[in-house]
């Protein structure tokens, strides 16, 4: 099964539904959770960018946040 191809909204479910009681699990159950939890990992490494934000004083009770 691939899930790279999957929503994220369906990993969540999937990584919800597999860890609820995980002694139940077969291997293939564990398999797909660490598949399902490392596609979701490398998702948020991804799509995650620091935002650049510079900050000024404009007078001594006024902060200027401006966003690059």
């Amino acid at each position: 099964m691939n899930l790279r191809t999957k929503p994220t909204w369906e990993l969540r479910a999937i990584i919800k539904a597999l860890s609820v009681i995980p002694f139940l699990n077969t291997d293939e159950d564990n398999e797909r959770l660490e598949q399902a939890q490392i596609v979701l990992y490398e998702r948020r490494l991804k799509n995650s960018q620091p935002i650049k934000m510079e900050v000024k004083w404009l007078d001594q009770f006024t902060l200027l946040y401006a966003l690059d």
